[in-house]
């Protein structure tokens, strides 16, 4: 059995970093970039009004009209102090124009503009190339992707972008006692919850599994399922049947596959039997996560997405730690790191964290309303209430925050 930190690195290590492929501007978002984009113009392309109202030449008492200038036009000079021209937010502001004044501030009577209040030379115009210039760097390689940055790489003339590939991911559910949720359990049968919480979980998170597929706790059942799951996958997702029980069969049947084991247990509370095996002829990747969906929740926050991140060139994939007071007391035993769900709120005197009664991992219904992973280390036996308590949010809860 190794600690939760070995795991975590043990994993990490054997994670190969997918390549580089080009991909559709508007796909991109939570993608990380995989080459530096530069604009290939100035932004502004040209001096625009950065209002409505007169592009004018000159500070005297009056000025007289020229045709207005509306957006995507190509206005004529002013060649003549005292001139103005109505002027349309983003049209291009005519040679010639020193300032641009609000409507609010002039009148027009008889093609004649009077203005209350002259700005200063320059005002309300953006001049060309006032925020990019041609030829430079406006997105970095390494870069996560939000709509904003999509939108720059839209306007520095890019619709298609070079980012890091995301693996496939599939989802394989174990148990002869496993029942579709649609129907209703007979004696000794429990409903398949870890199918959908393991699909909405990575779905969340970018990475929709390719196959999500249920195999009795039977050899041949598994083998199967398991071979066409990796058929359409770079890494595999098991729950269920990697215990040591006499049923637990994952162990053989992947190692019957080519898979070697990493390790098989962690000294962790929930999810102790979560273990890690790679096929080195392709170097797919196998995660073996407990049956019960709560200790499913721990491996994928605590090393599933970390690891799918780091694969897909995320530079930040190690969950970021809070410290929050913790409102009851946590009792513990020695030995080993344990887990628990938690509701953090964010107030004036900063983080507090409340962890519900559980039966245990079994106890899916604990999660509900939780939002954060704390933690207890495993030489702690636990901590009086109104104590700090270092968590975790969980990675639907807070994005891109959550990473480090």
């Amino acid at each position: 059995m190794i600690s939760v930190r070995d795991a975590f690195n043990i994993t990490i290590d054997n994670m190969k970093k997918q390549g580089p492929e080009n991909i559709s501007v508007t796909r991109c978002t939570g993608r990380v970039l995989a080459e530096d984009v530069l604009c290939d113009i100035d932004m502004p392309p040209f001096d625009r009004s950065a209002m409505d109202g007169f592009a004018l030449v000159g500070s005297g008492d009056s000025w007289k009209l020229l045709p207005e200038i509306t957006a995507g036009s190509d206005p004529e000079p002013l060649e003549h102090r005292n001139t103005a021209a109505p002027i349309m937010t983003g049209a291009p502001v005519p040679a010639g124009a020193d300032r641009v004044v609000m409507v609010e501030h002039t009148e027009v009577r008889d093609g004649v503009l009077t203005v209350s209040a002259l700005p200063e030379k320059g005002a309300n115009i953006c001049f060309q190339a006032e925020d990019i210039e041609a030829g430079q760097v406006v997105l970095s390689s390494g870069l996560v992707l939000s709509p904003a940055e999509t939108g720059i790489a839209s306007m520095a003339g890019r619709s298609v972008l070079k980012v890091f590939s995301r693996p496939e991911v599939s989802v394989l559910t174990t148990g002869s006692e496993v029942i579709p949720p649609v129907q209703v359990p007979g004696p000794g049968q429990v409903r398949n919850a870890n199918s959908s919480l393991m699909a909405a979980h990575l779905t969340c998170s970018g990475y929709t599994p390719s196959v999500v597929l249920h195999a009795a706790d039977d050899p041949a059942s598994l083998e199967n399922a398991a071979s066409q799951a990796l058929l359409s996958s770079d890494i595999l997702l098991t729950a269920g049947g990697i215990s040591m029980g006499t049923r637990d069969y994952i162990p053989e049947v992947m190692e019957k596959l080519g898979f070697r084991f990493l390790f098989r247990t962690v000294a962790q509370k929930p999810g102790k039997p979560f273990s890690l095996a790679v096929r080195e002829s392709d170097h797919k990747i196998m995660f073996g996560l407990p049956g019960n969906p709560v200790s499913v929740l721990v491996g994928l926050e605590s090393y599933v997405l970390p690891a799918l991140r780091y694969v897909s060139g995320h530079t930040a994939y190690r969950k970021k730690t809070f410290t929050g007071i913790c409102s009851k007391p946590l009792k513990k035993k020695a030995g080993r790191q344990y887990f628990y769900r938690g509701m953090a709120e964010f107030g004036r005197n900063g983080w507090t964290i409340d962890v519900p009664p559980s039966s245990g991992s079994g106890d899916l219904m604990s999660t509900r309303g939780t939002n954060s992973l704390a933690w207890l280390s495993a030489e702690s036996t636990g901590i009086p209430e109104n104590k700090p308590v270092p968590f975790a949010l969980m990675s639907w809860a807070g994005g891109e925050s959550c990473w480090e």
